[in-house]
């Protein structure tokens, strides 16, 4: 809420009282517009994290400030406005804000005096470091998809449903059109959540013959929000013990949720999350070929192994292809079946640890 406040001081004569109870009664209106104001007189960009108060100060009125609180609530693209009214009504200042991406707002104010502009911040913004490939069970040939954005804030896996080829169609197609199309939008509008990634990607995506699974991650602020489709997972650690494991959709055994052509569900029927994260957080992030042949547990043993993210996801990807073709190893999925051996699949691995942009 937006509110003004008068600073104390002290030895004032009765004339700077008068003259500072006649600016405040001056500056007793805050209220919020719902058209749009004037073009102001100046605009910029400004880096606020969220939640974040921008003060603006007028220098004519030196005990007054106009305090406006700015929270990243919804992703959405919409203008707020303040206007600061003297008491006959007239705008003094109009502050326009509006969010064009997760810690960036356009700035705009127009006011019939000079004013200075500063922003306090109080989150931390954080990006993930690690790294993310795939493999194909056979050369040349792998129907999963993945991608990290540029700014390194957000994450993707897809694995493509494979009865596909029966019919002639590379089950690849459809999982690297969405992998591409997100890590494009999330680029473009690197604000939007899981949800609208996918669901803006899946409408563009309709004439394209295939189906896929999918989860994606995106870190705002301290937040990493997720959304999956399917059976492609994701879990974080901290301090050594696993505090979150996502859940995989299937509506029977070998049949898990997936969007694409052919298919009931649609991006409403995936799971989405928001987490609060810590620095030095661990996301490891994958396809069922990668979950279906490593245990939880032997995440948890193999960083005790290593010493950077970089050597845990190498690591674990030749876990999991070893234990892939290994016909006697104890897996997941062996496990589900009440057999044993690995499952041979495609696998795609991401291994990320939550990092201050200031490192």
């Amino acid at each position: 809420m937006s509110m003004i406040q008068q600073q104390q001081s002290t030895n004032i004569n009765p004339q700077q009282q008068q003259q500072q109870q006649q600016q405040q009664q001056l500056l007793n209106s805050v209220r919020y517009p719902t058209s749009p104001p004037k073009a102001g007189q100046f605009q910029q960009q400004i880096q606020a994290d969220s939640p974040s108060l921008i003060h603006l100060k007028l220098p004519i009125y030196k005990e007054i400030q106009l305090k406006e609180q700015i929270e990243q609530k919804q992703q959405q693209e919409e203008e707020s406005y303040v206007i600061l009214n003297s008491q006959e009504g007239k705008p003094l200042v109009i502050l326009k804000l509006k969010q064009v991406g997760p810690n960036l707002f356009n700035f705009e104010i127009d006011s019939n005096e000079n004013s200075e502009v500063t922003i306090q911040n109080h989150t931390k913004k954080y990006y993930f470091k690690g790294l993310i490939n795939s493999i194909g069970k056979q050369p040349n040939l792998c129907e999963d998809s993945h991608f990290l954005s540029q700014d390194y804030t957000a994450i993707g896996v897809a694995d493509g449903v494979g009865s596909w080829r029966s019919i002639g169609i590379d089950s690849g197609q459809y999982s690297r059109f969405l992998m591409n199309n997100i890590y494009h939008l999330s680029t473009s509008i690197p604000y939007l959540k899981p949800f609208d990634l996918i669901q803006k990607t899946y409408e563009s995506s309709l004439s394209i013959p295939g189906s896929s699974t999918i989860c994606i991650l995106k870190l705002l602020g301290s937040k990493v929000y997720s959304g999956l489709i399917g059976d492609s997972s994701f879990l974080i650690i901290r301090k050594d013990q696993i505090i979150f494991r996502s859940k995989e959709q299937t509506h029977k055994p070998n049949f898990p949720f997936q969007l694409g052509q052919g298919s009931t569900d649609k991006p409403s029927s995936g799971s989405y999350d928001e987490h609060i994260v810590n620095e030095n957080d661990i996301f490891v992030i994958g396809t069922d070929g990668f979950f279906d042949n490593v245990f939880d547990e032997e995440i948890l043993e193999s960083m005790k192994r290593v010493e950077s993210i970089e050597t845990f996801h190498k690591h674990l990807m030749n876990l999991a292809k070893q234990k892939s073709i290994d016909i006697n190893a104890t897996t997941p999925i062996a496990n589900r079946n009440s057999t044993k051996g690995g499952k041979p699949d495609d696998i795609t691995l991401g291994c990320f640890v939550i990092t201050p942009w200031s490192k």
